[in-house]
């Protein structure tokens, strides 16, 4: 080899080196981790390595658009809003900043399809995000896993959506008696003593907080209003498992009820918020009054019922094998023995008879316990209310239920986990019709309520069952399935997603009406585009 050319070698390698240590960091790292969340048109795949979200949308036929949204480092939680027209990343950012240019936490809403994005600078990394389904609120709160040296757990942010830039942020700190926030539940519109409210509910370990969302951006923000499970004088406190919402009978505002649960005890708690009392007026304009009643056990699910009685509180205890049917202005009860420890129960009225005044005619569906399924009619409250429920055997009991959209209501999709097959149930006829798979299998109902996908996490195993008739249609694919995705199409049409996780991501695309695997389309690498 020649000088000259022995020259050249080394500047080519020299640049090759230097042209490798200017690419981004990205190209160096891996792609395991990526989330992938459904949307109303779209998947969206949260690449925290790069950070940004790449949205696929399906436009018309198997064609697929692809659109890059940025978003912040760090990503601790990335969830859809209720209608699925938005995604909400919350990002911790560089923790410790040390450089001028690291980035604080933030908060990116992405709207469906990539089009638009939102992103809200915040002043703490936090991890938790709780959406309000009506649309409006997010509340963003510590959920035990921040990366911050000292965090308060009772430090809440509230975003209003609907509110200007500027607006949109409030911050929040709960007074605490030694709890921590739980669980976050927002209300629906209630009829209270001041007008309609809508509330957020937070629950500690020990007791509960209401907040009400419409006064928070007040001049002088209104307190919230703690209830403690607790009388103060025993070290043993009730811990809260969950809670439902009524807003009481039509044209009255002094009969909204929170009703709670316990994990540790065998009362449940019902707040009445009624009209504070004579006298000076307090901050707020209404009070929770307590009431409580032994169920005999704990009980592990609760439900507020219309009977031909009035408004009752259903509890489920299933380690006495019963339903407590709870009168909640007096707390009295009745006992309603039941065939097996169910542990859920779920009002279905609506799926039986749209439209149905409730009364007489509510009817719930009682699952999560024995290898049954059983109906109970509410209307009736006094004689031999345990005559009420009807039972429809199912093989291993149903320990998940998936509710079927429009205009198939009257359906649901009954599993249980690491079962071989699952059942249709039709609430209607009250019949279970079972559909067997190899293996064990995970079942999504398309959001249009015309089908389901069964299919084989990790396999190439996926079916097509048109719930008019339950036909399966085996479709093969030719590369393993991590997760499938039934979406609307650009052109008003619908299209399948079937993900696979496999190397840089790659997805195969169908026609979810018309599924043909000879005339889909597969994509290859897609987290490498846009790089």
């Amino acid at each position: 080899m020649s000088a000259r050319t022995a020259l050249a070698a080394l500047l080519l390698a020299t640049f090759a080196l230097g042209a490798c240590g200017d690419r981004p960091d990205v190209w160096d790292t891996r792609a395991d981790g990526v989330r992938a969340v459904g949307l109303h048109s779209s998947i969206a795949l949260v690449d925290d390595a790069a950070h940004r979200v790449l949205v696929a949308s399906p436009v018309s036929g198997v064609a697929l658009a692809r659109r890059s949204v940025p978003i912040g480092k760090g990503v601790a939680t990335a969830l859809p809003s209720a209608d699925r027209r938005r995604l909400f990343v919350l990002c911790s950012g560089d923790v410790p900043r040390k450089k001028a240019d690291d980035q604080g936490p933030s908060l990116t809403i992405v709207e469906d399809g990539g089009a638009a994005s939102r992103r809200i600078e915040l002043q703490t990394p936090l991890s938790g995000l709780a959406i309000d389904p009506a649309g409006r609120w997010v509340v963003i709160y510590p959920a035990g896993n921040g990366r911050t040296f000292v965090e308060n757990p009772n430090q809440l942010v509230l975003v209003d959506l609907a509110a200007a830039p500027e607006k949109a942020v409030t911050f929040r700190t709960l007074r605490s008696f030694g709890g921590r926030p739980q669980r976050l539940t927002f209300t629906r519109e209630l009829a209270l003593p001041g007008g309609p409210r809508h509330l957020l509910v937070v629950e500690t370990e020990q007791d509960l907080t209401l907040l009400d969302l419409d006064h928070v951006q007040d001049a002088i923000p209104r307190p919230e209003i703690t209830v403690r499970l607790t009388n103060g004088l025993s070290a043993r406190a009730p811990r809260p498992a969950g809670v439902v919402v009524d807003d009481g009978e039509p044209g009255k505002n002094d009969d909204a009820r929170i009703a709670v649960q316990l994990a540790n005890d065998s009362n449940v708690f019902i707040l009445t918020l009624a009209p504070n009392p004579p006298g000076p007026a307090g901050p707020n304009d209404f009070t929770p009054q307590v009431n409580l009643a032994d169920v005999g056990g704990p009980a592990t699910d609760l439900a507020f019922v219309r009977t031909d009685g009035g408004l009752r509180l259903a509890a489920i205890v299933p380690s006495a094998r019963k339903a407590v049917l709870i009168e909640p202005g007096t707390s009295i009860t009745t006992d309603v023995p039941l065939p097996e420890a169910y542990a859920r129960v779920s009002l279905v009225t609506d799926q039986v008879a749209p439209g149905a005044p409730g009364g007489v005619g509510e009817v719930a569906l009682l699952y999560g316990g024995g290898s049954s399924v059983a109906f109970w009619s509410l209307g009736r409250t006094s004689g031999q209310p345990y005559r009420s429920v009807e039972v429809v055997n199912v093989a291993g009991g149903a320990a998940e239920i998936t509710s079927v959209p429009p205009p198939n209501q009257a359906l649901k999709v009954l599993a249980s986990p690491g079962a071989t097959g699952f059942y249709v149930l039709d609430l209607k006829t009250r019949t279970a019709a079972p559909l067997t798979t190899q293996r064990s299998a995970r079942i999504a109902v398309s959001p249009d309520g015309r089908r389901l996908w069964a299919f084989a996490p990790g396999t190439e195993n996926l079916a097509h069952i048109p719930v008019s008739d339950l036909a399966p249609l085996p479709l093969p694919l030719d590369r393993p399935i991590r997760e499938v995705f039934d979406v609307q199409r650009g052109d008003g049409g619908r299209a399948l997603l079937a993900l696979d996780a496999r190397g840089a991501t790659g997805l195969t695309l169908l026609d979810a009406e018309r599924p043909d695997v000879r005339a889909g389309a597969s994509f290859f690498g897609l987290l490498l585009e846009g790089l």
